[in-house]
């Protein structure tokens, strides 16, 4: 008997594709069980996606097992009891792997220093800059107010400019452009002209 090379490998590609299709499939049932608030299916199926290194993964599970909006702490919400612990471990991966929206909240945990989570003002800050940087505007917001105040880094007006104008135009955000006005009544020209060139320079950019 002789096996046909060629037809093995065209055998097995069609194989790997079928894998790799019924792989994707899994990401989307899974993202589609998450949008409809069946977590606990949403967790089993895309557990193994955010153990291979997928960041949104990671964020929806830190979701799931996150605070929840409503109810009593540890309520089971459609399959998945509240764990803080297993949400921060599962934000901090993603947040490591650029998700600017587990930044944010890895970033917010610690400046509040709630729960589990010891308070660290600069790490806090590290963390919301990284999603600013990406143009997270809630974040763009916390560092604003952050360099205004001196939260976790040293206080600086020209900073605090500009990332309170660059936020100031999106929805919910009225508050930053009437906390940018009031701080550049205390600045020079020449700062608030400096800050609003960096403003005019900044362009979005994804964090590793």
């Amino acid at each position: 008997m002789t096996f046909n090379l060629r037809a093995g490998a065209l055998a097995l590609g069609l194989i790997l594709a079928a894998s790799g299709t019924a792989w994707a499939d899994a990401y989307q049932d899974g993202m589609k069980a998450f949008g409809s608030e069946d977590y606990a299916k949403a967790l089993s199926l895309l557990l193994p996606y955010a153990k291979d290194g997928n960041a949104e993964a990671a964020y929806l599970i830190g979701e799931m097992y996150g605070p929840r909006s409503w109810g009593q702490k540890g309520e089971n919400r459609n399959g998945v009891e509240q764990d803080n612990a297993k949400a921060i471990m599962w934000w901090g991966e993603a947040a490591k792997k650029g998700n600017s929206d587990a930044q944010l909240k890895l970033g917010w945990w610690l400046m509040k220093g709630q729960g589990i989570v010891k308070q660290d003002e600069a790490a806090g800050m590290n963390w919301l800059l990284m999603a600013a940087n990406q143009g997270e505007p809630q974040a763009q917001y916390e560092v604003g107010i952050g360099y205004w105040k001196g939260r976790g880094v040293k206080p600086d007006p020209i900073a605090a400019y500009m990332w309170l104008d660059l936020c100031s135009g999106e929805p919910g955000f009225d508050n930053a452009a009437t906390y940018r006005d009031q701080l550049a009544k205390s600045m020079t020209p020449e700062q608030v002209t400096q800050a609003k060139l960096m403003v005019q320079a900044f362009t979005p950019k994804r964090s590793n």
